[in-house]
């Protein structure tokens, strides 16, 4: 179920470095500077933009690649339809559509994401993030491995944001609109995977290191109940340790 080998395990030490040091630097400058909400979506939007030029770049390097499908194509199981391909769309709202709508997948946005970029990055073979080249060199083959390690750890960095800077303030009953959104996204993923037939967008029906791929063999109804059940209530708990931890400073 993973590969927790050099490469791992050296990746996970250079983007947790990289990811301290941007929010020690941004949150000083906010604190620093007197800098408000306008400023934390500020953030927001850029680091939504960050990912969305990353899969621009993901998407010219598998179009031009006779590794995914042939070169010239694209195949459909690599749009952005993924559980963490969610990113790109909660990201862009809460960060240049600031509202209501913002605001109602804002937990999503910050619990679920999290959960699912967490499970990514600790079992890399569940996603083939890490490529195959064995260490972080410069070299072309290394580019999607770098793309995947900075577009995850941009999954992690704006929910990490977003509560140390007061943004978004984690409370439990949140569970139901993350739960919605979460619905809502598999829902549409649901549709895709059968008009395409070729995919396991959020349903990981043919993703590598999926252990509860044998129920789907005997039930897709039992199956999806078990990912929605894992999905709720993870976030619901991600959710319960935030509030809880930021209690202390609700009261100051």
């Amino acid at each position: 179920m993973g590969n927790f080998g050099f490469k791992h395990l050296t990746g996970l030490l250079w983007l947790g470095v990289l990811i301290a040091t941007l929010l020690v630097v941004l949150l000083q400058l906010k604190k620093k500077k007197g800098y408000g909400r306008t400023y934390d979506i500020k953030v927001i939007a850029f680091a939504a933009a960050f990912i969305w030029a990353w899969e621009i770049v993901k998407t010219i390097v598998i179009f031009n690649s006779p590794l995914y499908g042939g070169e010239g194509l694209y195949t459909a199981y690599m749009l952005p339809f993924h559980i963490c391909s969610m990113g790109l769309y909660a990201y862009w709202i809460i960060g240049t559509r600031p509202g209501k709508l913002a605001d109602f997948i804002t937990p999503f946005g910050f619990s679920t994401m999290i959960l699912v970029t967490l499970l990514i990055l600790t079992i890399p073979d569940s996603s083939g993030i890490l490529g195959g080249v064995p260490n972080w060199s410069f070299v072309p083959d290394n580019i999607l491995p770098f793309q995947s390690f900075l577009y995850h750890g941009t999954l992690v960095f704006v929910p990490l944001y977003m509560v140390l800077s007061g943004y978004y303030r984690p409370r439990l009953k949140d569970t139901g609109k993350a739960a919605a959104t979460l619905a809502f996204t598999a829902v549409v993923a649901v549709i895709l995977n059968k008009l395409l037939k070729v995919t396991d967008f959020m349903t990981l029906e043919y993703g590598n290191g999926n252990p509860f791929q044998p129920i789907l063999q005997q039930s897709y109804l039992l199956y999806l109940l078990i990912l929605g059940s894992i999905a709720v209530g993870g976030t619901a708990l991600i959710l319960g340790l935030g509030e809880l931890l930021t209690k202390p400073k609700n009261r100051a």
